[in-house]
């Protein structure tokens, strides 16, 4: 079995750095960190955390909480997670909202009982949470993509900035008469991306009235073509829409074609969160990629801060999404 002896005399430091260096509890260089990581892979050292736990107050095991940790969304935060988690010698384990029926509070009991040292929460869509499920989290915990309380760290994209880039995108293009498909009424996301893209055309001096030229789908393909269809009946000199997600951007270019409109002369069109089909698209779509990795980095980053009795500055993160210009636009 290797040890932590063996990895100490292929890196050419002492024991204690390598042991500093996996627990974080001490500042080491990143020289000296990369030689000790590279002869832990070579040498294939495996810390055993149960020998870990009896000889700290830790496990070394941190809970990761997703409501379907199948879908592309949880999977890159975890991606984001695992690196942190990676570089801090600990380990993950992980639990669905489908294994009790979107109970996060069962949910979080479970992982509780499993002694983790702590838990990051990643809800996969961003909605209203009562205050009071701040009682659920009685041990040291992150939420991604949401906020509860302001005792409760949390990390989130900046959807505000995320609509300001797109109007000021589109007007760069030449857009004059825009136009927006936003996502449910209720959804947070939607009404964030529609008021940071409203808040950018005012400043362009740009007039845009809401009453006109915005209509909300459910975020389907279907949905966005027929909201498309709504808003050239009511304003057929449109000449930009900006869609709340990718799927509604899609119907939105379909209907647009049928139409007899050219993409992007007579129509430029935006998405939002990259999905996988919009770089090949038959017009490839522009749009916004959710900075989902690095939402995983900075959640557990905030995690293992907590764990260590820090309170984490600042406890609200925003991290802003990238704009991804194609055809479309």
């Amino acid at each position: 079995m290797v040890t932590i002896r063996d990895v100490a005399v292929a890196a050419g430091v002492s024991v204690s750095t390598v042991s500093h260096a996996l627990s974080g509890k001490r500042p080491i260089s990143q020289a000296t960190k990369d030689k000790i990581y590279d002869a832990i892979e070579r040498l294939g050292y495996e810390p055993n955390p149960a020998a870990r736990a009896l000889r700290t107050t830790t496990s070394g095991v941190i809970g990761f909480f997703a409501f379907d940790i199948t879908e592309v969304f949880a999977a890159r935060i975890i991606h984001g997670v695992e690196k942190v988690a990676r570089e801090r010698n600990s380990y993950l384990l992980f639990t669905s909202g489908v294994e009790f029926d979107n109970d996060i509070s069962s949910a979080i009991d479970f992982l509780r009982k499993r002694r983790v040292d702590g838990i990051i929460a990643a809800y996969g869509v961003r909605q209203a949470i009562s205050p009071e499920m701040r009682a659920a989290f009685d041990l040291p915990a992150v939420t991604v993509n949401t906020f509860i309380h302001d005792s409760l760290p949390s990390v989130q994209p900046d959807d505000v900035a995320g609509g300001k880039e797109a109007a000021l995108h589109l007007v760069s293009r030449g857009a004059r008469r825009p136009a927006v498909i936003a996502g449910p009424e209720r959804r947070l996301a939607s009404i964030d991306r529609l008021a940071g893209f409203i808040m950018a055309l005012k400043e362009c001096g740009v007039d845009f009235d809401p009453t006109e030229r915005v209509v909300h789908g459910d975020f389907s393909a279907e949905s966005g073509a027929r909201c498309l269809e709504a808003l050239l009946e009511r304003c057929p000199d449109i000449d930009a829409v900006f869609c709340a997600n990718d799927y509604m951007a899609a119907g939105a270019i379909n209907r647009a074609l049928a139409h007899g409109l050219t993409i992007p002369d007579d129509l430029k069109v935006v998405g939002y969160d990259d999905r996988e089909f919009a770089s090949f698209w038959p017009i490839p779509i522009t749009t916004f990629a959710l900075p989902l990795e690095r939402m995983g980095e900075v959640s557990a980053t905030m995690l293992f801060e907590c764990i260590e009795g820090q309170k984490p500055d600042p406890m609200r993160v925003l991290l802003p999404s990238s704009l991804i210009v194609r055809q479309s636009s």
